[in-house]
């Protein structure tokens, strides 16, 4: 099985966020293309009305967030 890259961020990915590890963030959507860098919305996995829109950055800096299988 091929392992996906760590620094691509693709619809369906799964994160938690350093401190909150029962908390499954998935990544919905490509937020807005107006800021220079990248912006993802992600939803909490078993509360789909919490919303938050993170930046490429966040997602990917181990010190916030995790990505998990």
């Amino acid at each position: 099985m091929l392992k996906k890259k760590n620094n691509t961020i693709e619809m369906g990915d799964r994160f938690i966020k350093k401190g909150e590890p029962k908390i499954v963030w998935i990544v919905k959507s490509k937020g807005s293309s107006i800021a220079m860098v990248p912006h993802y919305q992600v939803v909490r996995e078993d509360y789909e009305s919490r919303v938050r829109t993170l930046s490429e950055n966040v997602l990917l800096d181990t010190g916030y967030y995790h990505r998990v299988d």
